[in-house]
C-alpha cells in the first residue's frame, strides 16, 4: 500500500494541510490569493473542508520591504485587516485573502502585487516598461492607459516608458473586440502623446494570443468579485444567525 503524503501546518489555516497537484480542470481557487490554482499547492486534509494554497502562497515570508512603501515593513495577514474585504494599494482591486499590511499607514497590497516584476516586455512595444509606484505624470495632468484607454488613478501602480511615453495599468487590461478589428497601422515607438487628455485607438497591434490573454484575465477578475460578494454574503448571514441567538437568550 502506497504511503500517503505528510501534512503539514500553516498558520493561516486551523486544520492540516497535504501536498497537491491542481489540475485546469478541477477549477480550484486558491484561498490565499484568491487566484485559479494549478500546478503544485497543499489542500486541507478534511473531505469537507476547500482550503487549499498556492505553494508559492504557502511560503510567502511573514514581513517584507518593498520599494513601495520604504517607511515600514509589510506584514503578511491571513485574513484582511478591517472587515471582509480590503483594496489594493497597488492595483486597486478588491482582495478578500492574504494581504500585506502596514498597519501603522493602513497600507495593503496583494501577494501577487507585492511580487510584480520591476521591468517587463510588452508585445507590440519596443522597450521594456519600467514599474512606478505612482502616476508617471506631475502638475495634474492625466495618465491614461494606452492598452484601455481608462484613466490610471495617481496613486496606483502602473508599467510605463518614458521614452516613448507609453504606460498600463499594472495588469493586462482587456481591449474590446471592435477595436481591435479597427486597428490602426502600427507606428513607431508606440508614444501616445499624452497630455491632460488622450486620443483614442488601440496602440502597438497584439496578437490574437495576448487578446486571449486579456479575456481570461478579465473573467478570473469577475470571478474574483462573484467570490468577494459571496464572502461578504457569508458574513452577513453569519452575523444575522448571531443576532438572532442573542435575541433567543433575552427572552
Amino acid at each position: 500500500m502506497a504511503s500517503r503524503k505528510p501534512s503539514v501546518r500553516h498558520p493561516s489555516h486551523s486544520h492540516p494541510l497535504r501536498g497537491h497537484k491542481a489540475q485546469v480542470e478541477e477549477e480550484i481557487i486558491c484561498s490565499g490569493c484568491d487566484l485559479d490554482l494549478i500546478g503544485a499547492a497543499f489542500k486541507c486534509t478534511k473531505s469537507e473542508c476547500d482550503y487549499f494554497l498556492h505553494k508559492s502562497c504557502f511560503e510567502l515570508p511573514r514581513e517584507t520591504r518593498h520599494k513601495a512603501h520604504p517607511d515600514h515593513p509589510l506584514t503578511l495577514l491571513y485574513s484582511p485587516p478591517y472587515e471582509s474585504t480590503y483594496t489594493c494599494d497597488a492595483c486597486g482591486e478588491y482582495g478578500s485573502g492574504f494581504t500585506y499590511n502596514c498597519s501603522i499607514c493602513q497600507y495593503d497590497v496583494h501577494v501577487g502585487c507585492v511580487s510584480m516584476p520591476e521591468s517587463v516586455e510588452r508585445e507590440g512595444h519596443a522597450h521594456p516598461l519600467t514599474l512606478l509606484y505612482r502616476s508617471p505624470y506631475q502638475n495634474g495632468l492625466i495618465f491614461n492607459c494606452d492598452v484601455c484607454q481608462e484613466t490610471v488613478p495617481d496613486n496606483l501602480w502602473s508599467y510605463y516608458c518614458k521614452e516613448c511615453d507609453y504606460g498600463t495599468h499594472l495588469h493586462s487590461c482587456v481591449v474590446e473586440e471592435e477595436e481591435e478589428e479597427e486597428e490602426e497601422p502600427i507606428r513607431g515607438g508606440g508614444g501616445s502623446g499624452r497630455g491632460s487628455t488622450n486620443s483614442g485607438g488601440n496602440k502597438g497591434g497584439r496578437g490574437s494570443a495576448a487578446s486571449e490573454l486579456a479575456a481570461m484575465l478579465e473573467a478570473q477578475r469577475e470571478m474574483e468579485k462573484m467570490q468577494i460578494e459571496l464572502h461578504m454574503e457569508m458574513q452577513r448571514a453569519k452575523i444575522a444567525k448571531k443576532a438572532r441567538k442573542a435575541c433567543l437568550k433575552l427572552i
